[in-house]
């Protein structure tokens, strides 16, 4: 397997299954999360940040068990609150075709949000999951959300290439959906790849790396953008028609796209004021 760990992401060991890296000048820690006591602090998270119900939720002592498949539950912690978790990334060990870990959510605390804690989330769970002999990630994302675009597409390296309709229905976390279909794209982040490890490899000695949008072609004939909102929670509460058009608009477009031959590689981001950022698709050969 590559040789990548933590280490070589600049994360320090702080004891057992735990390590600490310097972010906007503050120390935190990063450790997997494997008593109930802590998985308690998850289940915290998945209500506080994505508004589900206990009907919707992963419960602790469901959590408990993620280890025993080879996957992780990582936690992040603030100096000012070593013991209250900040932001939570659960992933699951599985196989399809390859050993992958299936990813569930990544949840961050709306004071943290500014400190880059989702992307070192998924740099460690990268680091941990190469050094249990797992070759890539998949998870599912709101196509609408730019800043997760921005992170999977722009900066870890991922793409997507399938397209689900209402994956959750309707109700799931509706304090922050509403009920607008909760349509996902399947996200695959190779992470044994020469293409990701040199990605994550470079990233390594920054706190806070250059953004890494991927260029891609210019040729139209081998590569398009899809505009997605700039802010679809501020869309949503101002106007949710406008929002479900915009689902709707993307469950055309990109499904049409992945059926011409081509995937989510990228992100461009907005360059004017009130313009909107959009994902790049390249044709995959």
């Amino acid at each position: 397997m590559p040789e990548l760990s933590p280490a070589t992401l600049g994360f320090r060991e702080d004891g057992a299954q735990a390590w600490t890296r310097g972010l906007r000048g503050r120390q935190v820690q990063f450790r997997l999360l494997s008593t109930l006591e802590d998985l308690i602090q998850a289940e915290r998270l998945q209500e506080e940040v994505f508004g589900v119900t206990d009907r919707d939720l992963i419960p602790a002592n469901e959590l408990i068990v993620v280890a025993e498949t080879g996957g992780a539950v990582i936690g992040a912690f603030l100096p000012q609150e070593p013991e209250v978790a900040a932001g939570v990334l659960v992933g699951w060990g599985g196989f399809v075709g390859k050993p992958r870990i299936v990813s569930d959510f990544l949840a961050v605390r709306e004071p943290a949000r500014n400190l880059g804690l989702a992307e070192q989330l998924k740099r460690l769970q990268a680091a941990v999951a190469l050094q249990q002999g797992f070759q890539e990630i998949v998870w599912t994302v709101d196509p609408l959300r730019a800043a997760n675009a921005r992170l999977n597409f722009g900066k870890l390296g991922a793409t997507a290439n399938h397209y689900e309709n209402d994956r959750y229905g309707a109700t799931f976390a509706a304090a922050l959906y509403g009920s607008m279909p909760t349509d996902r794209l399947h996200v695959t982040w190779d992470i044994a790849s020469p293409r990701v490890l040199a990605r994550l490899r470079s990233q390594a000695g920054t706190a806070h790396p250059p953004e890494a949008f991927d260029a891609g072609p210019r040729d139209l004939s081998s590569a398009r953008t899809i505009e997605i909102p700039a802010d679809i929670d501020a869309l949503l509460a101002v106007d949710p028609a406008a929002a479900r058009d915009w689902r709707m608009l993307l469950r055309a477009a990109l499904p049409q796209a992945f059926a011409d031959g081509f995937a989510v590689t990228g992100f461009v981001p907005s360059t004017t004021p009130g313009s909107n950022p959009a994902l790049l698709l390249t044709r995959q050969e």
